[in-house]
């Protein structure tokens, strides 16, 4: 369950709590985005420019889901206009990542 914090006239984040599928709490960490990120793409415009955008729209909330967090990382990859790393994205299922892997994409690896 999310849970939205007042109106904040700048960015600050304040997640604390991240929801997991099986419903525990574990405490927020914005690095595990940016390395989910680093798996997905070696493109670091993109990286630092998506993570950005990911964190200014969880910003206000001080208890948000995993789910959330994928669909808002699919989302901004979509709209930045990579649908390609969006689909690897959604595709990853983070409760195995022994086993799974992104095929990694980026322009400087062409």
């Amino acid at each position: 369950m999310n849970k939205q914090k007042p109106q904040q006239s700048h960015i600050q984040i304040t997640v604390r709590f991240v929801e997991k599928r099986n419903g525990k709490k574990d405490v927020f960490d914005a690095r595990k985005i940016l390395s989910s990120l680093n798996h997905l793409t070696h493109d670091d415009r993109l990286i630092r420019r998506t993570n950005a955008l990911v964190l200014a729209q969880i910003a206000g909330y001080s208890q948000i889901d995993t789910q959330t967090i994928r669909q808002l990382i699919t989302s901004t990859l979509t709209q930045l206009d990579h649908p390609e790393l969006a689909k690897r994205y959604s595709e990853y299922h983070p409760s195995n990542p022994k086993n799974a892997s992104f095929k990694q994409l980026s322009f400087f690896n062409l």
